[in-house]
């Protein structure tokens, strides 16, 4: 019963605000709206209704083609969105086929890397990494602007599987080994592959943003 009344008293309410708000613009604005009315009302000739017309139908042509510009910049904008979308869509897929892991083979270690690709890429580095829990989470390295003991330096790494000797002295027998991976694709999109897989994409390519100094030693593949 109490929430009828409530309802009742809510609806009540709301047809007084609205008498109110109808009046207020009857009081404000009455005087003009029976001016625009009588002038709607008098009576006119056939050459202001002609006039009355072309003024219509040119209002209406430029409504038309504020219309179609309105339409034709947003297809635009659509369409160039759905470039940059299709475009990284295609350097994503071109980078996902840059992979790299651990293999032994005749009691040795190695970090092999797989490009899949028909392209070389290029400005790659290829660092050991080590870990202390599987699965393995990102990298525990912090790399500076030195090429180190435990990375390799290419200028170029053509399609194919390579593969880079691991030390005896870099494995520790507590700790996971991994690989961390950067590299530049051939649409110069450049990118980091972390020791547990992902690939994340970089502003700058690994040179610069390393900001490695030259001369390095850069190594020659070996095909694998």
């Amino acid at each position: 019963m109490r929430g009828d009344a409530g309802r009742r008293l809510g609806r009540i309410r709301a047809v007084a605000f609205g008498v109110l708000a109808v009046a207020g613009v009857l009081l404000l604005f009455g005087p003009l709206l029976a001016k625009a009315w009588s002038w709607l009302v008098e009576p006119r000739d056939p050459d202001w209704w002609g006039a009355s017309g072309q003024w219509v139908g040119g209002i209406g042509t430029l409504g038309a083609v504020v219309v179609a510009l309105w339409i034709a910049i947003r297809d635009g904008r659509l369409a160039q969105a759905d470039r940059r979308e299709r475009d990284l869509r295609e350097r994503q897929e071109q980078a996902a086929k840059v992979t790299a892991w651990i293999e032994y083979a005749g009691g040795r270690g190695y970090m092999v890397v797989s490009n899949a690709n028909a392209e070389a890429v290029n400005h790659v580095v290829v660092s050991f990494d080590l870990v202390h829990n599987l699965p393995m989470t990102g990298s525990t390295l912090h790399r500076g602007p030195d090429i180190e003991d435990d990375e390799y330096l290419y200028a170029i790494l053509p399609p194919g599987k390579w593969r880079m000797p691991i030390r005896e002295e870099w494995q520790r027998p507590d700790m996971t080994p991994g690989v961390m991976l950067a590299f530049t694709d051939s649409r110069n999109g450049h990118w980091l592959r972390l020791t547990d897989g992902r690939l994340i994409p970089k502003d700058h390519n690994v040179v610069t943003r390393r900001k490695i100094r030259f001369p390095q030693r850069i190594s020659v593949p070996e095909s694998y």
